[in-house]
């Protein structure tokens, strides 16, 4: 296994390691899949709409966990509910660059996404999806390891965390809670979080369904931190793999 940062895979064994299923775009519960049909008889203006399509089609074949259709349309909702259209989002996890489309697709002017991604190949993917959608002067891709790139940045409106199922975070619980905090240093006053893989693929109801997985024990982790903490009002939306939704109210 090539490690992604100073051996940080070195204690990650690769041949016992199984990584978390990615979850489909659309889940099997019927009720959703309604929804997802509704949804997409609201297509986006284009060149937007086909540059989603096409990236929905390219995770289905090569399985790029994305969000789906019916997941970002709740994003694009919820961040023009936040009131603010003009506001800052970070986006951690770009993948291919469907979620920061739909993020940016709920933009007024002046309204910005900054969007991190720490493969080199999806980097330049979405870059070239991003700017086919019509968001290059509203989105800035930086590259690299989250931890590094983000205490370099200023605060935000919003922020959207989709990165919990990565293999990154396989080797310690810890750092989803670490993760956690330092998004927490990063969200302004009122300021709205939005975590996915909440349920991890069901696994937070059956835990030993994925074995001793550090992956499943840090959202675990991650679940109860911000459940619990005071300086929130959070709930999860048990949509696809599950959407924290936290307010800061401290």
């Amino acid at each position: 296994m090539t490690a992604l940062k100073n051996g940080f895979y070195a204690d990650v064994d690769e041949n016992t390691f199984t990584p978390l299923p990615i979850v489909p775009q659309d889940g099997d519960d019927p009720r959703e899949l309604y929804a997802s049909f509704l949804v997409r008889h609201m297509p986006l203006a284009e060149p937007v709409e086909g540059v989603l399509r096409e990236i929905e089609e390219a995770a289905r074949t090569e399985g790029i966990p994305i969000v789906g259709r019916l997941e970002g349309s709740i994003l694009k909702i919820l961040t023009m509910l936040h009131g603010r259209r003009a506001m800052r989002i970070l986006d951690i996890g770009t993948a291919i660059g469907y979620s920061a489309i739909w993020l940016a697709a709920a933009l007024g002017p002046g309204g910005t996404v900054t969007t991190i991604e720490l493969d080199p190949e999806r980097a330049l993917r979405a870059r070239r999806y991003i700017e086919r959608a019509g968001f290059a002067d509203r989105v800035e891709l930086l590259e690299g390891d989250a931890f590094d790139l983000i205490p370099t940045l200023g605060t935000y409106d919003l922020i959207f965390q989709d990165v919990m199922k990565h293999l990154y975070f396989g080797s310690d619980p810890e750092l989803a809670l670490s993760l956690l905090r330092l998004t927490v240093e990063h969200l302004a006053p009122a300021g709205v979080l939005m975590i996915d893989n909440a349920l991890c693929g069901n696994g937070v109801l059956d835990p030993g369904a994925h074995g001793a997985s550090k992956q499943l024990a840090g959202v675990q982790a991650l679940n109860d931190a911000l459940g619990r903490d005071p300086a929130f009002r959070s709930v999860i939306l048990p949509v696809r793999d599950g959407l924290w939704l936290a307010q800061r109210v401290a």
